[in-house]
């Protein structure tokens, strides 16, 4: 069992037999359609991050491609500097936080960047409520360790409604934000009855394609934050059956939802 944000339990579960393929077929069909594509150059910044010897030329170069990406970069990077308020030049930033927090961060900027603008609909700021509600919580707990990197712990809880995503974007959702746009337990139930899925187990998808790590250092700061980052399949504690499951998925895939 594990414990979503609200306390309550969640069993994981993971679909069996001939319907293994058909889902990863349609959950697959539901990202390339849904889920925002990180921009070229966030794309590059991951390439140069990745080669054996990092230019750190590219690195800042990537990163000043998008003046709200890199404002969210440096806000969120300049967290991992003890003595705070200091705003550190970008390139000193990027050599104190290290390629993999780099990484990490700048995914998060981008997030915040699409979901939290003046041009973002009702729906979506709420997800950004969401996520900037488990950052700020994972923070105020992680201060008191010295050596939880708080830069990772913010990333980490923005990151944590990757999940989120592509389920407002398949709804069509704009005016108004529906229940199921949470992370406690009856908005995973929801979830899956409309969807056939939920954010636990879209989340590890979206990590594998934006590249991120599968677990955050966050969850030190806050186990609860934890919930999202488990390696299984996390379904409801009472799960649909295989077949209805499966015609959500192909409904949401077709935008039918």
């Amino acid at each position: 069992m594990m414990l979503c944000a609200d306390g309550r339990a969640v069993r994981p579960s993971l679909p069996k037999g001939k319907d293994d393929y058909v889902r990863t077929v349609l959950l697959t069909e539901l990202l390339a359609d849904y889920l925002p594509r990180l921009p070229w150059h966030l794309r590059e910044l991951q390439c140069a991050l990745e080669a054996s010897s990092t230019d750190l030329e590219k690195v800042c170069v990537a990163l000043r491609v998008n003046p709200a990406i890199c404002e969210n970069f440096v806000r969120i990077g300049c967290m991992a500097e003890p003595v705070e308020p200091i705003r550190m030049p970008l390139d000193h930033l990027v050599v104190l936080l290290g390629k993999q927090r780099v990484g990490t961060v700048a995914v998060a900027a981008f997030l915040l960047t699409e979901i939290d603008n003046n041009w973002s609909s009702i729906a979506k700021r709420e997800v950004a409520n969401v996520a900037l509600a488990r950052a700020n919580a994972g923070v105020a707990k992680a201060k008191a360790d010295e050596d939880v990197a708080l830069d990772q712990v913010y990333a980490g809880g923005v990151l944590s409604i990757i999940g989120l995503l592509p389920l407002v974007e398949a709804s069509g959702v704009t005016d108004h934000a529906p229940e199921w746009i949470e992370v406690a337990a009856e908005a995973i139930d929801q979830q899956r009855e409309i969807f056939g899925t939920d954010f636990l187990e879209l989340d590890r998808w979206v990590r594998m394609i934006w590249r991120l790590p599968m677990e955050m250092s966050y969850a030190v700061a806050e186990p609860v934050l934890m919930q999202p980052y488990v390696k299984e399949h996390a379904c409801p504690s009472k799960p649909l059956g295989n077949d209805q499951g499966i015609r959500n998925l192909v409904l949401v895939s077709r935008g039918s939802v």
